[in-house]
């Protein structure tokens, strides 16, 4: 009878049990969306920084073959300059395109073009990078000026920033700027000549010296410093490095003859001789900037 009672019975659980149970329930769903959400932002996100990643280093690629192409222009002679249409990039999908303007004044010797270097990648209609390089007929700005002198140290002749006329005393009248800065219209000649700098000084490094150039532009002649000594009357042999005697005879008219001694110098016997004053040295040829 017991038992029969207990089956009877039902014990329901209470409301707020029931309520907090599908709260739980709402919680983890929204839970859940809001998960989702931000795993799909989060992807988007990184998604998007891959492109643009990927767009900076395309761009920067464009740059690169635009400043290229700008070098190869630079290089090419002025009177050879062409323009062309989209060609490719060897073993690259990128493609450049040259336009030139039409030829003007840079100033009263100078022309000048600008080139519009355009890089493309595939079949884009515009390009990822545009460039404008200003090409001059003579490289003037070189900021070499006009005079310069340079030592060179081969047969060839010098060939960039303008022209250069050897320092050999050559006419140099064709170049009016440059008679125009030596005040002649022949160059200097340094053949075979040290270049010295201009004005004096003085030194002290074996006594007090003055150390004085000539005139600016002109030709000094060599010199040494004096060499000054005595040599004893009554010495009777010498077989130095410098000083050596000799015994010999002078013979004379009224009072018969007596032998003398001869002291002879000889700096050859201690050091390099030959017919000029020269330092240790290496020759170059001397170049003047005339255009």
């Amino acid at each position: 009878m017991l038992k029969s009672l207990l089956g009877k019975i039902r014990f329901t659980p209470p409301t707020t049990q029931r309520r907090n149970g599908s709260a739980i329930i709402v919680l983890v769903a929204v839970a859940a969306i809001i998960m989702s959400m931000i795993a799909i932002s989060t992807a988007k996100i990184f998604q998007a920084s891959l492109g643009s990643l990927d767009s900076t280093k395309t761009a920067l690629q464009a740059q690169q073959y635009a400043a290229a192409e700008a070098a190869i222009l630079l290089a090419t002679n002025y009177d050879d300059l062409t323009a062309h249409d989209r060609q490719n990039i060897q073993n690259t999908d990128y493609f450049s395109e040259v336009e030139l303007s039409e030829e003007s004044d840079y100033n009263d010797d100078i022309k000048q073009r600008t080139a519009t270097i355009s890089i493309y990648r595939g079949n884009e209609a515009l390009p990822r990078y545009t460039l404008e390089s200003i090409l001059l007929s003579k490289n003037e700005e070189s900021g070499v000026p006009i005079g310069t002198v340079i030592a060179w140290p081969v047969n060839s002749l010098p060939q960039e920033s303008g022209t250069w006329l050897e320092c050999n005393g050559q006419s140099c009248a064709a170049y009016p700027k440059l008679v125009a800065v030596l005040g002649r219209s022949t160059v200097p000649d340094y053949r075979g000549v040290f270049l010295r700098g201009y004005g004096s000084r003085t030194s002290s490094h074996y006594g007090t010296v003055t150390h004085q150039s000539g005139a600016l532009g002109e030709l000094q002649g060599d010199a040494i410093r004096n060499i000054t000594g005595n040599v004893a009357t009554s010495m009777s042999y010498a077989d130095g490095k410098l000083f050596q005697m000799s015994y010999v005879i002078r013979t004379f008219d009224r009072d018969g003859g007596g032998p003398v001694n001869a002291t002879s110098f000889d700096a050859s016997r201690v050091i390099p001789t030959a017919n000029e004053n020269r330092p240790i040295n290496m020759a170059v040829r001397y170049f003047i900037k005339a255009s």
